[in-house]
């Protein structure tokens, strides 16, 4: 593995870092859909040759136009125009190709991996806009059709709300704004139940009444349950993610003692 990113596993004590602490990261493959991580432009050099002969290999080829160069060695900023970046290939007998141009995105903007967005800078704004623009969508589409209020509220919890777990399952969203991107979600259902516009929005979530799923309450739900898939995972690289999370929250926080022994979080 020639230069692959490292997760190195912050510390509030001096101690110097073993095997344990550190990920060795420098690929993520499903299918089709590859993305190579490196800390070093000789470590994609490498990755990228490999590629090139493993198509020769399989008689398939990959569309090099297609390809994203995301860096966080990038200034922070939007209006920069970044040249293509050139990396310089190993010749074999199964690759003959010498270089691959990319032209790098901006840090600021999002990319896309197996469907779900991510952004270097931590920013959550495109997936927010994501979200919202579903949620409208789906008011739009339905607001006209002949449907009962419960078979709205059916369609919204079993085909809306899982799409948007998946899009959000690296991003949180707050409260606030889980709220705001459901608002003609609530609307519409209050419409199809001749509800008054000013009822309760509580009731619409109550599984006596209609049984909306509320979307920030899901949502905190759901990484609740991913963080107890990775405490109790056989995988030896989970199980040391998992560890990495904890010791970077531990970090952060300032925290003397495991995160998981902390029982309140209040201020």
């Amino acid at each position: 593995m020639l230069d692959p990113y490292i997760l190195q596993s912050p510390s509030l004590l001096s101690t110097p870092p073993d095997e344990t602490s550190t990920l060795l990261i420098n690929n993520l493959v499903f299918m089709d859909d590859s993305t190579l991580i490196s800390s070093s432009k000789a470590g994609l050099e490498h990755m990228l040759s490999i590629t090139e002969e493993f198509y020769t290999l399989n008689n398939t080829s990959a569309n090099h136009h297609k390809y994203i160069l995301i860096s966080n060695f990038l200034p922070l900023t939007t209006t920069s125009d970044f040249s293509p970046v050139e990396f310089n290939l190993s010749l074999s007998s199964l690759n003959s190709i010498s270089f691959i141009s990319v032209t790098p995105i901006s840090i600021t903007s999002s990319f896309r991996f197996l469907g779900v967005w991510f952004n270097i800078k931590g920013s959550r704004d495109f997936v927010k806009k994501q979200i919202a623009h579903e949620c409208n969508f789906f008011a739009a589409t339905l607001r006209l059709a002949k449907l009962t209020a419960k078979q709205v509220v059916y369609l919204y919890n079993t085909v809306l709300i899982p799409k948007l777990e998946y899009r959000m399952q690296v991003t949180h969203l707050s409260d606030k704004d889980c709220y705001i991107a459901t608002r003609l979600v609530r609307s519409l259902v209050k419409q199809k139940a001749n509800f008054f516009q000013a009822l309760p929005n509580p009731i619409l979530y109550l599984s006596q009444a209609l049984g909306l799923i509320n979307l920030s309450s899901h949502l905190i739900q759901c990484h609740a349950n991913n963080l107890f898939l990775m405490a109790n995972s056989t995988t030896s690289f989970i199980q040391r993610l998992f560890v990495y999370r904890l010791m970077l929250i531990q970090f952060q926080f300032l925290i003397p003692v495991s995160p998981l022994m902390v029982v309140d979080w209040s201020l």
